[in-house]
């Protein structure tokens, strides 16, 4: 993830707002002749997250398009948009995609809005890891699948503002997880193009596959099995585990982090009942599980205990 960023402005003259919009990849021209305009900004993220809160007093025109997807969660006394020949009303609490491409027109009025904006590529390679497919994503629509979506986007984009808010978002791996929950969530929520049916069958199958090699992985992790040996058995490739990994495990983690952490958590356990006075070491605990290196057993297991393997030893 690249460095994070954060900015909180007010502007007074919409023809600002078009030198904003440069900046933050929404390529829009603003006009407005209300003497009570008013906008205001905060925005926090990286190269891979973004999530804005505006609010605009008055009312103001906007058209123009995105270089990223951007999800716009509305409260407003009005907010008509036209995408491409689409139209729609999202004053009453709903949500409209803008993409890449998709010329937009925005007339709106007293406007509270809460933006989440996702690179391509990220939403691309989420899109091929949850669906174990490499189709190029494209949505059919700008709104929402069903109105229980649209509500589910709601509390997904709220969620992503109060973390944005909160100091764990200055954490890269906080960004990274919030960027992977707001890039499902737009592939879930939204309609995309081609086979619905077809890609759930592509989910049920990768979850098929990682469950079987969990539970290779931990009827076998005392063995020299491999994660080759782990596809085999799940019947699949190795990319394909990999991929399945990424969108089933809790923390996204590979194959082969698992087959260690499966082995870390043995060795761990193996430490807490040995006895160093009978003569018990580390080193020969590391080695029983795979590990040869014991300078990198210890940096693997004081990154997930909290402490070092020596210490658990002699407690």
């Amino acid at each position: 993830m690249g460095e994070m960023f954060r900015h909180e402005l007010v502007i007074t003259d919409p023809e600002v707002l078009s030198v904003l919009g440069e900046r933050t990849g929404l390529r829009f021209g603003y006009s407005s002749t209300d003497p009570d305009f008013s906008y205001s900004l905060s925005r926090a993220g990286d190269e891979q997250i973004a999530v804005s809160s505006v609010h605009v007093g008055g009312t103001i025109s906007m058209w123009g398009d995105t270089e990223v997807f951007t999800v716009a969660h509305v409260q407003a006394a009005r907010y008509d948009w036209r995408i491409r020949g689409e139209t729609g009303n999202a004053a009453a609490g709903s949500s409209v995609l803008f993409r890449p491409e998709h010329p937009s027109l925005v007339v709106a009025q007293d406007v509270d809005v809460t933006m989440a904006h996702l690179p391509v590529d990220l939403v691309q390679a989420t899109a091929d890891t949850v669906y174990g497919t490499e189709a190029p994503v494209g949505f059919a629509s700008s709104a929402p699948l069903s109105a229980q979506l649209g509500r589910y986007w709601s509390g997904l984009i709220r969620y992503g503002a109060g973390v944005r808010d909160s100091e764990a978002f200055a954490e890269p791996l906080v960004r990274a997880e919030l960027a992977r929950h707001l890039s499902v969530g737009l592939l879930e929520c939204f309609p995309l193009l081609g086979d619905r049916q077809g890609r759930y069958l592509s989910m049920e199958a990768q979850s098929q596959r990682y469950r079987i090699a969990v539970q290779f992985f931990d009827d076998h992790a005392p063995e020299p099995v491999t994660v080759e040996d782990a596809a085999r058995a799940a019947g699949t490739t190795t990319k394909a585990l990999v991929r399945a990994f990424r969108a089933n495990h809790p923390l996204g983690l590979t194959p082969g982090q698992y087959l260690r952490r499966a082995r870390l958590d043995a060795a761990h356990r193996d430490l807490q009942a040995a006895d160093p006075q009978a003569g018990d070491t580390v080193k020969a605990i590391a080695a029983r599980w795979g590990f040869t290196h014991p300078g990198r057993f210890a940096q693997y297991y004081q990154q997930l205990y909290g402490t070092t393997p020596s210490r658990t030893l002699d407690r």
